[in-house]
């Protein structure tokens, strides 16, 4: 047995709780087990229907758009129609076992519900009845006790028949004698009674108790007693200071008969009622009311089968000091309690076995009904595909469309069907140069490539003297951001960033000539006199895309000869004049200008020439600096404003072009922009926790996302990663009405990061799926984004 406290006040809890098994839990436990299992089945299905059905549109992706021999035609052909009637009994078993499951997964809590639900009932309304009870005895036992009444405080045992649970009532008391409380048993109708009391037979008043409560009782009885003294203060020696002065009063109004005195009388007397009301409320206060043991809750009650509830008596007795003068057993069985439940338990568990019953049949006769439903669709579907198969000129498919009346998956795969249909006329009757080169371009990038030889998104290089690592996400259009660094001697790194004015197949062009140049450069370059000057390369790539006379059409870049022993970097820009650098001296990102030159391509080299020339910068990298070079389409990365209903709005915080924060009242957008950019690089190298707030925020202005990279090392990787991962979070937002169907794509090594660093992972990225396409990539689900405008290139160079 121990003790716990209530407020201030310590007292008797359970000692132990029976160990109780029912047939209900057995059932439930079984239940569930069928539940899991039927689940499982359910899930074996769900995914063989899946299967067939991406088989089907495998094969059918396949006839349309696929180069096959006619014998291959035919056979994938055969395939869809195999597949088409193992569709039919998929779909049979899995309705069967879905109805199974939910009449399972339905009925289990339905039954929980409604035990819970009566047990609560019966249970509070025994408490509500012992509360009233308990109340009416500690008022008739306190009166019985100020006055040592024990010989009427019997009476109040036969109030036991009004609670019909109730198997006895015990009154506990003081010594009349010493006037000492020892819980004297003043009254009771316990059968057990001299088992707990420590005289042979029963003597009121002096017979003690010793039972689990009696352990502690004296304790809670000082305890009680000291609180007491301290809130009533003098109002036990004011009662009995008015007490003798009305007799007093009393006796001298008998002999005299004086107006006066009677009223002094009258006045004393209604100051006594006062003190004795306001002395009965305070102690009223101080008791911890009704308490049980064991604690009678609806889990203790599945447990035990009796509960003494029990409430100390407080009075006032004479000129004691003393408030505690006795203590109310009242114990009672809930037996009855657990029958009714037991009761109605089987009376629920028969008519859930009915429903299961008749749920099954009619989940029978539906599943014959739906699978046949189902096949029609289907077969006008493989009539379809193979009228597509026959077709050796895609163009002549123009409007042919399969139209089905059903509004289910089969529908989307029909319509899947015409979209790929409509797809191959396009691609019949248009150039493909735009996949062609976007592939092509990603060729000339320093990335990672997959075992399918594809190129992924990242690209690293480490030496014992640097350490460089890259990232590159195209956007929808074929675009002309280019990088790349090479390995020149072990020692020598020729590095280069650029972005070509435009986008489409020109820029991409023009991209890919920059880069064969470059690659030709250092296939050529020494270490030598000559090879440190390496605005010979400006100045090449300048005149060759200023004598293709293309209309807006320019180079902007860096290209940089970078020394890895020595940290020494020699920078050469056309356009492009801004570098950032990470000074590990000062732990913070630092921006560099070099000096503003022509783009390539803009003017000649004579003209050139005449505005300064394409000149050499000198950095020297000490240890630990990390140097930085991205586009734009990384800072200038932009997400929509809206309201909170998820609606685009424009910033209306002050008139059109004022200033709002990052922003200008009247726009609709906002940048991620170069101070986002700092704190970003500034927190992981710091090992802080990054704060992303967007401005005007559908989803709250103060729905702020944190990144933790207290755990990160500071290297260049995570530098990189860090800023892509927050770009992507500052593009996605969640819309409450978000479903399966809006997805956002991520590359699987940005969800690896922000799996680590971002705190709200769960509450964004909780619903994914992998790509079936490309398996660098997957979807998450239930939110959406802003669309990527650009490219993100970006380009670390750390120096060990």
């Amino acid at each position: 047995m121990q003790a716990v406290s209530d407020g201030v006040l310590p007292w008797v809890i359970d000692s132990g709780r029976r160990f109780g098994f029912e047939i209900g839990n057995l059932i439930i436990i079984l239940a569930l087990l069928f539940g899991a299992l039927a689940l499982f089945l359910l899930i074996r299905g769900i995914a063989g229907i899946i299967s067939e059905k991406a088989a089907i549109r495998r094969d059918a992706a396949a006839l349309i758009s696929g180069e096959l021999m006619p014998s291959e035609k035919r056979r994938r052909m055969r395939q869809i129609k195999k597949h088409s009637g193992g569709l039919r009994q998929k779909l049979i078993i899995t309705t069967l076992v879905l109805v199974f499951i939910v009449n399972t997964l339905t009925s289990i809590p339905v039954f929980i519900l409604v035990e819970r639900n009566q047990r609560e009932t019966l249970a509070s309304n025994l408490s509500d009845r012992m509360a009233v009870m308990m109340q009416a005895l500690v008022s008739s036992a306190a009166m019985n006790l100020s006055h040592g009444n024990i010989e009427d405080m019997g009476a109040l045992l036969d109030r036991l028949a009004f609670i019909p649970e109730g198997l006895y009532i015990t009154i506990t008391g003081y010594n009349p004698q010493t006037l000492v409380f020892e819980d004297q048993v003043w009254a009771s109708n316990d059968p057990a009674l001299l088992d707990k009391i420590d005289t042979p037979g029963l003597i009121r008043g002096y017979s003690r108790l010793g039972d689990y409560l009696s352990l502690n009782l004296l304790a809670t009885r000082d305890e009680l007693n000291s609180l007491a003294q301290e809130r009533v203060g003098g109002y036990p020696e004011n009662i009995i200071s008015l007490n003798l002065e009305i007799t007093e009063l009393a006796g001298l109004l008998y002999y005299y008969d004086s107006g006066e005195i009677a009223s002094r009388l009258e006045g004393l007397q209604v100051s006594l009622g006062i003190l004795e009301r306001r002395l009965m409320e305070t102690l009223k206060q101080i008791s911890p009311g009704m308490r049980s043991f064991p604690e009678f809750t609806m889990e203790n009650i599945q447990d035990n089968r009796a509960f003494i509830f029990y409430q100390p008596v407080l009075t006032r007795l004479g000129g004691e000091d003393s408030f505690f003068w006795g203590l109310v057993r009242f114990e009672v069985s809930v037996r009855s309690i657990l029958d009714e439940i037991a009761s109605a338990r089987n009376a629920l568990l028969e008519l859930n076995l009915l429903i299961a019953i008749l749920a099954q049949i009619f989940g029978a006769v539906g599943a014959l009904f739906l699978s046949s439903y189902m096949l029609k669709p289907v077969r006008k579907l493989v009539t379809h595909v193979e009228t597509i198969r026959d077709t050796q000129d895609k163009a002549m498919l123009i409007g042919f469309d399969v139209e089905l009346e059903s509004k289910d998956e089969l529908a989307i795969l029909g319509n899947t069907i015409n979209d790929m249909t409509r797809d191959l006329v396009k691609a019949a009757l248009a150039a493909s140069e735009l996949t062609i080169a976007k592939e092509f371009q990603k060729k000339f990038l320093p990335l990672e490539t997959d075992v399918k030889g594809n190129k992924l998104t990242s690209g690293f290089d480490e030496t014992a003297y640097i350490n460089i690592f890259a990232y590159y996400e195209g956007a929808k259009e074929v675009s002309g951001d280019y990088f790349d660094y090479q390995d020149l001697d072990g020692r020598y790194y020729a590095i280069i960033k650029c972005d070509v004015a435009g986008k489409g197949v020109p820029a991409s062009f023009i991209m890919i000539q920059v880069a064969t140049m470059f690659l030709d450069y250092c296939r050529q370059w020494k270490p030598t006199v000559k090879g440190m000057r390496i605005e010979e390369l400006v100045y090449r790539i300048n005149e060759f895309i200023e004598n293709l006379s293309f209309s807006d059409r320019f180079v902007a870049f860096t290209f940089c000869l970078y020394d890895s022993l020595t940290g020494t970097a020699r920078f050469c820009n056309a356009g492009d004049n801004i570098i950032h650098l990470f000074d590990a001296s000062e732990k913070k990102i630092k921006t560099l200008f070099l000096p503003q030159t022509p783009a390539a391509g803009v003017l000649p080299t004579s003209a050139v020439d005449s505005k300064g020339g394409y000149t050499i910068q000198t950095l020297v990298l000490d240890h630990g600096d990390m140097l930085l070079l991205y586009t734009d389409g990384i800072d200038e990365s932009v997400r929509k404003f809206r309201d909170n209903k998820f609606e685009e709005i424009l910033c209306e915080e002050g008139p059109v072009n004022t200033p709002h924060e990052n922003h200008l009242c009247g726009q609709a957008v906002e940048e991620l922009g170069s101070e986002r950019m700092t704190n970003i690089i500034n927190s992981v190298m710091n090992r802080k926790i990054y704060t992303l707030r967007k401005w005007h925020n559908g989803e709250g202005e103060d729905a702020s996302l944190q990144f933790d990279f207290r755990a990160c090392e500071g290297t260049v990787e995570e530098v990189i990663m860090a800023i892509i991962s927050v770009e992507k979070v500052f593009r996605m937002f969640y819309n409450p009405t978000a479903t399966a169907e809006d997805e956002v794509p991520v590359d699987k090594i940005v969800d690896v990061f922000l799996k680590k660093h971002f705190v709200q992972y769960q509450n964004y990225c909780s619903f994914s799926y992998e790509s079936p396409v490309n398996p660098a990539y997957m979807y998450y689900t239930h939110v959406m984004e802003d669309e990527q405008n650009d490219d993100l290139t970006i380009l670390g160079i750390k120096r060990k």
